[in-house]
């Protein structure tokens, strides 16, 4: 296969995942905007991490693929053109949990006011960084990377 031939077999591959995933994700994701909904409500239900619930679900579909590596002449149940196209989504949606398991964003407080303060009722005293200029109002986020156990602003 020459070069001009496997781009056109993996925009091909591209088209009919993403086909599967749009025909999919209503169903999977119970119209819920969370994309992970799936991994996350049927981990809850389980008592497992959602990574699991991915990792169970990406499975079934290397499982498929390798069983007819082995025998193609395998019946297929469904078309195997649709379990690599199916597995590339997985690969995706793990790597977006994988992404958002490791990278929290907390709301910490407001940006202190016009006049300096530096207290919100929900959120309690907090400290107004240098160069937060502009943000009077705004609420401060830190961020969380969870690989990196020791926080950066506790330096």
């Amino acid at each position: 296969m020459n070069s001009k031939e496997f781009k056109k077999s993996t925009q091909q591959l591209k088209k009919l995942a993403d086909g599967i995933m749009n025909a999919k994700q209503p169903e999977y994701t119970n119209n819920n905007t969370d994309i992970l909904y799936n991994f996350k409500s049927t981990a809850e239900s389980i008592g497992i991490e959602p990574m699991e619930v991915w990792a169970v679900f990406f499975h079934k579909h290397v499982q498929a693929i390798l069983s007819h590596a082995h025998n193609p002449e395998m019946h297929e149940a469904e078309p195997i053109e649709s379990r690599y196209a199916d597995a590339t989504n997985y690969l995706n949606l793990g790597y977006a949990l994988m992404k958002e398991r490791d990278c929290k964003v907390e709301i910490i407080g407001r940006a202190a006011n016009s006049v300096g303060e530096s207290y919100d009722p929900q959120f309690g005293n907090y400290e107004v960084q240098p160069g937060d200029a502009g943000t009077e109002g705004a609420y401060l986020r830190k961020i969380s990377n969870l690989n990196n156990k020791k926080d950066e602003n506790t330096n």
